[in-house]
């Protein structure tokens, strides 16, 4: 009878070690509490936040910039963590359109202006935002890096008639990002500046 008894408890502890294992990794990695990086932000009044895909506007500190046509960006993120996408003008240097993409989802950027821009991409887990005084900050705080597509996104001339559509398919694996445009690391200063 004991026997039998310390059998089942041994089963019963496989089995729940085994549904526990088997939890999403962001679930582990909120069971195992927030990282150093993490608690500081939450003292500093950083909110952890589970954003839904698409466009992050003004409230945000980019102000979107539409075209008459219907160009865009389907930028398709795959497994392997989350992607905030910044689309630049690459005459201006400046940001025309700031999206997020969650792990396993599609986000749509219509009606991109005619030009050519160039991605600021951030890769990473545990969105966190923080509400300054006229814009809202954000950004990953787990497995996060960064990079910048070093060829351009061509959307025709001004008041052209041709429409240009673009793809982007992207994986992270053992944290590099794989997809099929070239790009270069850069830093997150490089990433925040608009």
């Amino acid at each position: 009878m004991y026997l039998r008894n310390l059998m089942r408890l041994c089963v019963a502890a496989i089995v729940l070690a085994a549904c526990h294992s088997r939890q999403p990794a962001t679930q582990q990695a909120h069971a195992q509490g927030p990282t150093d990086e993490q608690q500081e932000l939450l003292d500093q009044g950083w909110t952890p936040v589970e954003q839904a895909g698409g466009e992050l506007g003004e409230a945000y500190g980019v102000r979107p910039v539409y075209g008459l046509q219907d160009n865009y960006f389907d930028i398709v993120m795959g497994r392997g963590c989350s992607v905030a996408v910044k689309v630049v003008d690459a005459a201006t240097d400046r940001c025309i359109r700031y999206a997020y993409v969650p792990e396993n989802t599609t986000v749509t950027l219509n009606e991109i202006p005619s030009g050519l821009y160039y991605l600021k991409l951030a890769y990473g887990k545990d969105w966190m935002e923080l509400s300054a005084d006229t814009v809202r900050l954000a950004r990953f705080t787990r497995d996060v890096f960064y990079e910048r597509s070093t060829e351009a996104y061509d959307f025709g001339q001004k008041n052209g008639q041709s429409f240009a559509n673009y793809t982007l398919e992207i994986n992270v694996v053992n944290g590099i990002a794989k997809h099929r445009f070239k790009s270069e690391p850069i830093s997150e200063a490089e990433f925040e500046h608009n």
